[in-house]
């Protein structure tokens, strides 16, 4: 992600804005990875959303049937 955001010095407008949406997809995929993980390990959903700054429901209803 670093190297994403470093790499958009230079850019034009276009080129920002394609930069910021992949480096969303990314944090997306490395939120879900992470949910997953510390469901795994034990987490309560109480716990996760508290980590994410959402409520409980949020985070069930987002990553629960995943």
């Amino acid at each position: 992600m670093k190297t994403l955001v470093g790499s958009m010095d230079g850019m034009g407008p276009a080129e920002a804005l394609y930069a910021v949406a992949e480096l969303q997809k990314e944090v997306g995929r490395t939120e879900a990875s992470l949910v997953r993980a510390a469901r795994q390990s034990g987490l309560s959903w109480e716990a996760i959303a508290l980590c994410l700054g959402v409520t409980k429901q949020a985070a069930h209803k987002k990553y629960g049937k995943q």
